[in-house]
């Protein structure tokens, strides 16, 4: 099948990988959902960046809470991100530059640090960080799919 609307189709197809990941994990077979996870950030903040950048809403922080979106641990000395276009440009350099590492507790991973250096080069300091739990990554991707696919809630 062909791609109709490339920005549309392509969220659709993440979303339907990642569940296949999901449900290969919960039936107890060999799936890597943490990969699948970042795999899917990289395509819905990289891939469609210069078509669908300009549409992501610019719903406060405050505005994400209220709608029940995860509120990570940010560090760093720009502060938190104003809006949601913020903080998708905010990851999506993070993960394009693979500033980022994984975390673990007791030998299972658990997050993700995604980080951004001042001016873009890793040679300078850092100048934002964030501590995504697995749940909380797996919420704002999916999260990330439906804005991509139209839906008018944050």
């Amino acid at each position: 099948m062909e791609y109709h609307d490339l920005v549309k189709d392509f969220a659709d197809r993440t979303r339907s990988n990642l569940q296949l990941v999901r449900e290969r994990a919960e039936s107890g077979g060999k799936a890597y959902e943490v990969t699948q996870l970042i795999n899917s950030m990289l395509g819905l903040l990289v891939f469609p960046q210069q078509r669908y950048y300009q549409n992501v809403p610019k719903w406060t922080m405050e505005q994400l809470r209220q709608k029940g979106w995860p509120e990570p641990v940010l560090t760093g000395d720009i502060g938190k991100p104003n809006d949601l276009q913020e903080l998708f440009r905010y990851l999506r350099n993070g993960i394009t530059h693979f500033n980022m590492k994984f975390t673990d507790s007791g030998g299972v991973l658990d997050g993700v640090v995604i980080w951004n250096h001042e001016g873009g080069s890793s040679k300078n300091p850092k100048n934002w960080q964030v501590t995504l739990h697995l749940d909380e990554l797996a919420d704002i991707t999916d999260r990330f799919v439906q804005l991509m696919l139209g839906s008018s809630q944050p």
